[in-house]
């Protein structure tokens, strides 16, 4: 009965407490700040054994860069080690930063979401100098969160050193030698580090001898002017037309881009031209600072081994851009509400798109017709019904 009475005690079950900690670094060999190092591989160790299939990537190799980049990083996997090293070999003299992003996990699902970075030199020295911005999506406003920037000297665009933006759009290139860099930010969709058919990209031209600040502004580089997608009623006197792509913020658009006409061909005079307040909105402003690495540069090898990650900024006060955000849609208004149920030609003409494509298009648009007036019409009461008179008995 005592070991019945034991074995049926309530306690905590054998191996302890469930894990639900996410791994965390505890060390990167080599150290950061090092110079005249050539290391076969760059090792980052963990306190317990790591997935070797995060959920959040397709490879582990996903989930880290080598700046400057030379390819897909070869990556390996030993229970509680990962190694990075360049596809080919480290080139001499080269100031290098391995960065593993957030998205690795431990075996039992536990997902760290905090990065980690080292940096080195195979050469003397390590350049003091850093490109730092932020990257936007233009259409839309909002930064540009995992957008891949790239910074090099063209045309050799393979050699690149690159970064990822965090999530409030900020990012930080360092190291770089001297020189004049062209520097690209690409909103990498699909995670292939390249440039897509479809996929919105900025760049920028910097002399870089210290320091320099960029602002990309991202958008998709079409080669077709704007089309009208859709013809709405704003109100009862004005039309929302909407554009498939967004409009040249430079261009001013009048009566003369727009005509609106009805079956008899008789032109619907247009009193304004407008755009949608939605349209140009522009998020709080904000004068916070890009958060510096959790390195400095030039830093004598550090004490400890693990290099502290890059503080994401997504808790710091959200910037805004530079310029405002491109209209997509216009309001035509009339002097006088359109034919209800009638139907009318839209045409835009000479509309202008953000590279300088101009485009003439047409759509379609009928109007509203009044709702049908509801009569309540009760019915009328059946007439009571009469029982036929009981049989004589």
């Amino acid at each position: 009965m005592l070991v019945a009475a034991a074995c049926a005690s309530p306690g905590m079950p054998p191996g302890g407490p469930p894990d639900v900690a996410a791994p965390e670094v505890i060390a990167i060999a080599p150290d950061s700040g090092r110079t005249g190092v050539t290391p076969r591989e760059v090792i980052f160790r963990f306190n317990e054994v790591v997935s070797e299939r995060p959920p959040s990537v397709t490879t582990l190799a996903d989930l880290f860069l080598i700046s400057p980049r030379d390819g897909t990083p070869r990556v390996s996997w030993n229970r509680d080690e990962i190694a990075v090293r360049p596809r080919r070999d480290w080139r001499p003299n080269t100031a290098y930063t391995i960065t593993m992003m957030g998205g690795l996990s431990d075996i039992r699902g536990n997902v760290r979401n905090a990065g980690a970075s080292t940096f080195f030199s195979t050469g003397p020295a390590l350049p003091r100098t850093r490109i730092t911005g932020e990257i936007f999506d233009w259409v839309s406003g909002n930064p540009a969160a995992g957008a891949l920037i790239e910074s090099f000297v063209p045309p050799d665009s393979t050699r690149a050193y690159i970064a990822v933006a965090d999530s409030n759009g900020r990012f930080v290139l360092e190291h770089l030698p001297a020189g004049r860099y062209l520097v690209r930010g690409v909103a990498d969709r699909n995670r292939n580090r390249g440039i897509d058919p479809g996929e919105a990209w900025d760049s920028t031209s910097v002399s870089l001898a210290d320091s320099s600040r960029v602002e990309l502004l991202v958008f998709a580089h079409d080669t077709i002017g704007p089309r009208i997608r859709e013809v709405e009623p704003a109100d009862s006197v004005s039309i929302r037309v909407s554009f498939d792509k967004a409009l040249d913020p430079t261009q001013q658009l009048t009566a003369a881009n727009f005509s609106v006409v009805g079956r008899d061909s008789v032109p619907v005079p247009i009193q304004s031209v407008s755009i949608p307040e939605a349209d140009t909105a522009r998020p709080g402003r904000s004068a916070a600072p890009v958060v510096a690495p959790a390195v400095s540069r030039g830093a004598a090898p550090r004490t400890d081994t693990a290099a502290a990650p890059r503080t994401d900024t997504a808790a710091a006060p959200r910037t805004v851009m530079s310029r405002p955000r491109p209209a997509t849609a216009i309001v035509l208004r009339f002097a006088s509400p359109l034919a209800a149920g009638a139907t009318y030609r839209v045409r835009a003409s000479g509309v202008r798109g953000l590279l300088g494509r101009v485009s003439d298009s047409d759509r379609a648009y009928a109007a509203p017709a009044p709702p049908r007036a509801q009569t309540d019409t009760i019915p009328a009461a059946a007439p009571p019904r009469t029982l036929p008179p009981p049989p004589k008995p």
